[in-house]
């Protein structure tokens, strides 16, 4: 299997801990992500620097693919971002800023990453209070940029991109909905009708999202069997609890546990 969703330093685990766990898991292969942003850096928040990634890589290089995280409003973006490419970094991620997701400056990541053909993988959140956490909004805004940009794999994550999954996410106001899923989701019309877009179950987000209606999650699972990708972004087991309870056939369980990661990035 491949996780497409590990933060090397995260949740006081470290390098060796994530080894331990995705060796016991059977996952043999690991997105290993980072998270950077000024905005952060400037209010002495922690990130999740580029350098932790490439301190996995070389030290587990058959298991940990590397993907770099650069603020593109850093002055030095492109050099850092060719350093990358030379030491073998496979894409891009995570993407969670402060920012819209056609902002300018976020739009440099698109074009560098579809000239190279790394994926890019964001986080989005929802503003659902004056002052609340938001990154990356949002879907309405994203569907220009999947077709300004067909060279470029977009990957979506995060409780303002799983929200989507139904029709009435405009009322719905709260990070994790519960219940039916409605009709008539973005998420879904998205996925179907742009081959350059992916999503990540990864999170509570993902799972909430496939387990809060368990009829519908399964066979959105089933339709979209090439568009989904199976990550966690934590250490527990619930992902691949869930999606061995949904019964899948063979073909689509592999799909996204393995397969469709292995198309993104060989």
């Amino acid at each position: 299997m491949t996780d497409v969703h590990c933060h090397v330093r995260w949740q006081e685990w470290d390098i060796e801990d994530w080894v331990a766990h995705f060796t016991a898991l059977g996952v043999d292969r690991v997105w290993a992500l980072a998270w950077e942003s000024w905005w952060r850096r400037m209010r002495g928040e922690y990130e999740l620097p580029t350098g932790d990634v490439e301190e996995a890589a070389a030290a587990h290089p058959e298991l940990f693919v590397p993907f770099c995280c650069i603020d593109p409003r850093e002055a030095d973006f492109d050099a850092r971002f060719d350093y990358y490419i030379e030491q073998g970094f496979r894409g891009f991620g995570e993407v969670k800023l402060r920012l819209r997701v056609d902002n300018d400056d976020v739009q440099r990541i698109y074009a560098r990453c579809g000239e190279v053909g790394w994926p890019v993988l964001f986080h989005m959140d929802r503003c659902l209070q004056p002052g609340g956490q938001w990154y990356m909004a949002n879907v309405e805004r994203l569907e220009p940029m999947l077709r300004k940009y067909p060279d470029t794999v977009f990957i979506g994550h995060g409780p303002g991109w799983w929200a989507e999954i139904s029709g009435d996410a405009d009322e719905v106001k709260t990070a994790y909905p519960s219940g039916p899923v409605a009709d008539g989701g973005r998420l879904p019309r998205l996925l179907h009708e742009y081959d350059n877009l992916y999503a990540d179950i990864s999170a509570g987000s993902g799972h909430n999202a496939l387990s809060r209606d368990l009829d519908f999650g399964r066979q959105f699972v089933i339709d979209l069997q090439d568009r989904l990708l199976y990550g966690t972004d934590n250490h527990d087991t619930q992902h691949i609890e869930l999606l061995r309870a949904m019964d899948l056939p063979t073909e689509v369980f592999e799909k996204v546990t393995e397969r469709n990661a292995r198309r993104l990035v060989p």
